[in-house]
């Protein structure tokens, strides 16, 4: 008892670690504010000064890189007298990630504190004994959850009962029953995918018809190509409920989930579409598919690479754009743009041959040469002392007025845990003094990029390396792998605008005056 009050006395700033779990059930973002407001008081009735670190995920994740907020707190460790958390079991369910811990808190001397106790792990045997006992049965239970949750869905699968996350879109769940039924006015949108599809439609017409009719999909916004091709290969539409067995494995370092087993039951609620008509209309599909893997025109990445590649934008909706190239003439071509945009039209950026593009970029990067030359020029004999003397001052200006912000943010905090201020209260404030800080950090990036430029020596050496890119350029040749690699050491992006008026947007693409039709680019330097 005296060694746990010993310790109990060094304590003067601790990191407060949070966690809920995703899974189970009851813990939702009402609980971490109970265990905050628990934890709080506890160390404010100890007279301790404490941190935050919350996160909201399983605690049997078997990567710390999984764990954002812990690794965080592991790297600040140094900066605490101790970590408190409501229980063992919410640093981690996983062995490995109990044992990085573990290490932490011995190699910095830093003890683990509940309300219960304190656990010395770097200098009592006992308490790692008990830290390491209590990680195995968490990371048993975790596991045995895991398989009874599994077990119980694989088990309600096979009664014909729903349990495969979100509520398809034309269904709605029974949850007496727990069981799909038709939900009659979206079902008559899924009925008119399918009757579409059936009559030789692919997705993206199918998009184009749905949006240009003013349809809504599931989450009330204009269809989207996945979307539609969910719903054609679903086959919870023809009444049967599907349910995969999946094992987490890792591929090439990262963390994927293989179908170990797949459980279908037949007529477990009324179908939406026909057995017959989702087969007919799914063997489509899979013929429609077959045929354009060998007859659609390939990406770049399989047919070459392009002068050009990653580098062209759309300036209209600003998405990248792709590039394939033509089975019939050989030649790499823009394609156009097929991005929705926020009102569910197309975008419809029209497309052209690269080469065109190509040339011009050249062109453009001809002229700026001539212009980084006449900028370095000016710089050289330009005095800014007088401009940078006065941004400094209004930099100095800004960070002082984000400080007081931050500790206006520190004291709502304060106010808040005291319940001195109203929930509303609480969130009105905290959203004015977010908007604020975001304004303050905006005007002093500005100011910091405004500085940067005044500082001719710094602006000259960089405009010298850049003119000295583009002169190296006619050493590349013609290969379009090594010019590719070249232009991106010096450009960012290339906005492409080709816009066709109405007239021409709907005219074959044959037509002399719609082929012919102009096209601008915008070059974003780095």
């Amino acid at each position: 008892m005296e060694a746990v009050a010993t310790v109990a006395s060094k304590i003067k700033h601790v990191a407060i670690y949070l966690r809920i779990s995703q899974e189970k059930k009851g813990e939702n973002v009402e609980t971490l504010g109970n265990h905050r407001s628990i934890l709080t008081d506890y160390a404010t009735s100890q007279g301790w000064t404490y941190v935050l670190y919350e996160e909201v995920l399983s605690g049997g994740k078997t990567d710390i890189n999984e764990r954002p907020q812990l690794q965080r707190l592991l790297t600040d460790i140094e900066k605490f007298d101790g970590i408190m958390v409501m229980e063992l079991s919410r640093l981690s369910r996983n062995g490995l990630i109990s044992e990085t811990v573990l290490q932490q808190c011995v190699d910095y001397d830093t003890p683990i504190v509940t309300r219960e106790k304190i656990y010395d792990l770097a200098n009592v045997q006992n308490d790692v004994l008990t830290y390491r006992f209590g990680s195995l049965i968490a990371s048993q239970e975790h596991s045995l959850i895991g398989k009874r949750s599994k077990n119980n869905k694989i088990a309600m699968t096979k009664q014909g009962l729903y349990v495969s996350g979100n509520t398809p879109f034309g269904y709605k769940r029974n949850n007496a029953t727990k069981k799909l039924e038709i939900d009659e006015q979206s079902a008559q949108i899924i009925r008119y995918i399918f009757k579409l599809h059936g009559e030789g439609l692919g997705s993206y017409k199918i998009r184009d018809i749905l949006n240009a009719e003013g349809y809504k999909s599931a989450t009330g916004k204009p269809f989207n190509i996945p979307s539609i091709r969910r719903i054609i290969r679903n086959p919870v539409y023809k009444g049967t409920v599907v349910f995969n067995d999946r094992k987490r494995i890792k591929v090439n370092g990262k963390y994927t989930y293989k179908n170990i087993d797949t459980i279908e039951v037949e007529k477990a609620h009324p179908a939406i579409i026909a057995v017959e008509e989702w087969n007919r209309v799914n063997d489509v599909r899979i013929a429609r598919a077959e045929y354009a893997q060998q007859t659609r025109e390939k990406p770049a990445t399989k047919t070459g690479v392009t002068a050009l590649k990653d580098l062209m934008y759309c300036a209209n909706c600003g998405r990248k754009l792709a590039v394939r190239k033509d089975n019939k003439s050989g030649k790499h071509h823009i394609k156009v743009c097929e991005y929705l945009m926020p009102n569910g039209v197309k975008c419809g950026n029209a497309g052209i041959r690269v080469q065109y593009v190509e040339e011009l970029v050249m062109q453009r990067v001809t002229t700026v040469r001539t212009e980084i030359e006449q900028e370095i020029e000016r710089l050289l004999n330009t005095d800014t002392s007088d401009i940078t003397k006065d941004i400094v001052e209004q930099l100095s200006r800004v960070d002082k007025q984000i400080t007081e912000q931050e500790k206006a943010f520190s004291t709502l905090i304060d106010l808040a845990v005291q319940g001195i201020l109203t929930a509303e209260e609480i969130a009105g404030k905290k959203k004015e003094i977010t908007a604020r800080l975001d304004s303050l950090k905006a005007e002093k990036a500005d100011l910091t990029v405004k500085l940067q430029n005044t500082n001719t020596a710094t602006v000259t050496d960089k405009l010298q390396n850049m003119l000295t890119v583009i002169d190296q350029l006619e050493g590349v040749g013609a290969d379009p792998t090594a010019l590719n690699t070249h232009l991106k050491r010096f450009i960012r992006k290339i906005y492409y605008d080709r816009m066709l008026p109405e007239e021409l947007a709907h005219v074959s693409t044959n037509n002399p005056v719609r082929r012919n039709y102009p096209f601008t680019i915008e070059i974003e330097y780095m």
